[in-house]
């Protein structure tokens, strides 16, 4: 759940530090000047604070008089500081820097009050706006389900609760967006501090850590996504005694040397090839768990754990423990295992979920792709051919519900007649998903891209008629043509 700004700096620490001296760690640097101006404010006191390593420290305070007010002090870059008015029930929150800022306080409510004169404070305002439309879907879900759970709705709690992860799921994509855009202004790294590190996993929260340029990480929140860092991943199973563990460290280490993530997916699938076909063993358990085994592949088992061992081996810090998060975040819905149903059986999901989160870029639509027609219903259908829908009318219920939102938002896909067109804009180490005619189904099939010797382009992938992992005989556009209902391809690039 998004949390609001009063939950992430209560009134009440400020009230403690109020009579704190003024913060004497950013006394250099250049001036910036806050006018105030406010009907209902004189007599009153509005302070200034700033946020610290070590907590809200005072900057400035003046009373109003003829009612306006006047703040100064010093910054190294733009920060996000904190007014608060006396007796008001909540403060107004504003990215300061370099400038003369008017404010028009909202006495009644400072946190509506109107801000005017940076730069800065427009990207935040912009920011607090459009994740605000979150925030009011999400509180409308809420009392929804309540009601659904109230009358043991369990039909409807399903779709609410694929209603609030898919809320939830776009409020993350809009944050990344933003942080994307303003990689090299504060904003960035308040917004991963702020509002993503709690939601989360180490693994995910790093490699956006990781992308915060180094001009733009000497800043208090930068320093907090660090320290969050650096506490355990409660989450995380024991994985000390893992059965892939030793296997994974042989990998890994080759991986390591390798300097792009398109050379390191190509090497796992070279150093995972030869090894048994295994088709269901993510469905072995009566329980959900993230499944790990490097002995043996399915062909989307193969690709995810390629993609995840050249991830990890491209991380600031590569483990074991690094790679099985980056396992369950490819594969999971918002990259969290939360049950069977929020596993990205269908490709058309698996694409759109990673796409949305970084981890992928598809790349299909720009090779010329059209919409992909087919229509998505195989696994509610055929509910009987899975273990844990058998029988399972709620967890069926909740599947076909994923399965109509997946039809409003059709792929792209390339028809196979045109792959070998466009085979030489494909980069080696690209995921290949392949299309299908089989009624109800998006893809049937995925693998890995490579460009032999010659140039031409072909696959890895765990082939259930050679009971393998392998390389496809022939370039791509020909292999796809011997095989009737294959009928063409999406392609995204690891990120």
């Amino acid at each position: 759940m998004m949390k609001p700004l009063t939950a992430i700096l209560p009134i009440a620490a400020a009230m403690l530090l109020s009579c704190a001296a003024t913060d004497s760690n950013n006394t250099s640097g250049n001036t910036f000047e806050i006018a105030l101006s406010g009907k209902g404010c004189n007599n009153l006191t509005a302070r200034l604070y700033r946020d610290t390593d070590s907590g809200l420290a005072i900057v400035d305070s003046t009373r109003f008089e003829m009612q306006k007010g006047h703040l100064e002090g010093h910054l190294q870059h733009p920060e996000l500081m904190y007014i608060y008015i006396d007796n008001a029930t909540d403060y107004l929150p504003v990215f300061v820097e370099n400038a003369l800022i008017e404010i028009e306080i909202n006495y009644a409510k400072p946190s509506r009050s109107t801000v005017s004169g940076t730069e800065s404070n427009k990207i935040f305002n912009d920011f607090l706006q459009s994740i605000k439309v979150y925030s009011y879907k999400e509180s409308g879900n809420m009392k929804m389900l309540q009601n659904a759970y109230h009358n043991l709705d369990t039909v409807m709690i399903e779709r609410l609760e694929e209603e609030r992860r898919q809320i939830k799921r776009e409020a993350d994509g809009l944050q990344r967006q933003f942080i994307q855009k303003y990689i090299q202004h504060p904003i960035a790294c308040y917004i991963l501090s702020a509002h993503l590190m709690y939601d989360l996993p180490h693994t995910t929260l790093r490699q956006l850590a990781d992308s915060i340029p180094p001009n733009n990480r000497d800043n208090v929140y930068y320093r907090r996504v660090l320290k969050h860092l650096e506490e355990p991943d409660t989450s995380l199973p024991d994985l000390s005694s893992h059965p892939a563990r030793q296997e994974y460290e042989m990998i890994s280490s080759k991986l390591r040397t390798l300097p792009s993530i398109s050379a390191r997916i190509v090497e796992a699938a070279k150093m995972l090839s030869n090894r048994p076909y295994a088709g269901g063993t993510l469905d072995e358990g009566n329980v959900e768990t993230i499944v790990i085994d490097l002995k043996r592949f399915d062909c989307v088992t193969f690709l995810e754990t390629c993609l995840a061992l050249a991830k990890d081996a491209g991380s600031a810090e590569p483990s074991f423990e690094n790679f099985y998060r980056t396992i369950e975040n490819l594969r999971y819905h918002d990259g969290h295992n939360t049950g069977y149903c929020m596993r990205l059986h269908y490709s058309t999901d698996w694409i759109a979920d990673n796409a949305l989160r970084g981890n992928i870029t598809d790349i299909t639509k720009d090779l010329g792709g059209v919409e992909l027609p087919n229509q998505i219903d195989f696994m509610s259908t055929h509910s009987h051919l899975y273990k844990h829908l058998n029988g399972n009318a709620t967890a069926t219920d909740s599947i076909r519900t994923r399965e109509q939102w997946l039809n409003e938002h059709h792929a792209y896909y390339i028809p196979k007649s045109q792959i070998a067109a466009v085979a030489d804009k494909i980069p080696s180490g690209s995921l290949i998903f392949i299309t299908t005619s089989t009624p109800g189904l998006d893809f049937a099939h995925v693998g890995i891209a490579v460009k032999d010797e010659k140039g031409a382009l072909r696959m890895y992938h765990a082939s259930s008629s050679d009971h393998k992992t392998t390389i496809s005989p022939t370039p791509l556009a020909q292999y796809l043509m011997g095989i009737k209902k294959f009928t063409g391809i999406a392609v995204a690039t690891p990120q």
